[in-house]
């Protein structure tokens, strides 16, 4: 009985909301470049799989520890790009944050709500 619930509670959906932050720079953070963000995650920490939205492809989790899940992780130091998704296990709060060419942003904070997981697309072969 504990296995199965300890196996449940590395398999999850997380629904995250809050702000999305659009812009070059400091403009990223004015009124008018900020719209409300959405998303939900499916996490399978055991098959260290995720995806997102529709689901209609899953990635490899990047690191888990007992306080963060890095999704991903993708750095282009030639062109000076970044992307990456942080979920901090203690206060749920969550940093999606791509950085392209220069100063341009975009970035989604919130907080995420563990919910029941939804499963994975399946498998063609």
């Amino acid at each position: 009985m504990i296995l199965v619930a300890f196996a449940a509670a590395a398999i999850f959906n997380l629904d995250c909301t809050g702000t999305t932050f659009i812009g070059a720079g400091l403009d990223a953070v004015k009124k008018q470049n900020q719209t409300p963000y959405a998303e939900t995650f499916r996490i399978d920490l055991n098959a260290e799989r995720w995806c997102s939205g529709k689901c209609e492809t899953t990635a490899h989790i990047y690191r888990v520890s007992p306080t963060m899940i890095m999704l991903k992780l993708e750095q282009d130091e030639k062109i000076g790009s970044e992307s990456f998704i942080s979920l901090n296990r203690e206060d749920g709060s969550i940093i999606d944050r791509t950085r392209g060419i220069g100063t341009f942003i975009v970035m989604n904070t919130g907080k995420c709500q563990p919910a029941p997981f939804t499963g994975f697309p399946a498998r063609k072969f």
